[in-house]
């Protein structure tokens, strides 16, 4: 399973497509797959093996009894793609997620473990400002990390 580190500066291109950085595409395999965030106005691109993983989480869920499971696996699942990295490594992002996540011209792809963020530029910035300078601190506390 890829762990993914790092911030990486790149731009969309006419077709919608981002280069992924040698770095990621040395430790991933050809097809990525890439949705909606559930809580960000970004995009998650998870390599193959992460996203079996959680798929296999989410295939536990029962939707056949709750219409919120069933509702959360059609939009999680139905907003995402399967995408092959190019041989000039490019991956093409759907418009519908263009749209959802607000990405111009300039994204930021940034680690967070387990799969890859999608942030506009611009709305990254914004998001890092407004956090609090104590926010590493109050999680390694909250949740006993103790790293």
């Amino acid at each position: 399973m890829a762990n993914f580190v790092d911030e990486y500066e790149r731009q969309l291109d006419d077709h919608n497509r981002i280069i992924l950085p040698s770095k990621v595409r040395d430790i991933i395999s050809e097809t990525v797959y890439v949705t909606q965030a559930p809580s960000e106005k970004c995009l998650h691109l998870y390599e193959e093996k992460e996203w079996e993983r959680v798929s296999a989480k989410i295939n536990q869920l029962p939707t056949a009894t709750d219409k919120n499971a069933a509702a959360f696996v059609r939009l999680f699942f139905g907003k995402a793609t399967a995408v092959t990295i190019d041989k000039q490594g490019r991956i093409p992002i759907a418009k519908r997620l263009v749209d959802y996540a607000g990405l111009g011209k300039n994204v930021v792809l940034v680690g967070a473990n387990t799969r890859l963020e999608i942030w506009d530029s611009e709305s990254w910035t914004a998001y890092q400002s407004g956090l609090s300078d104590d926010i590493m601190i109050d999680g390694i506390l909250k949740y006993g990390l103790n790293i």
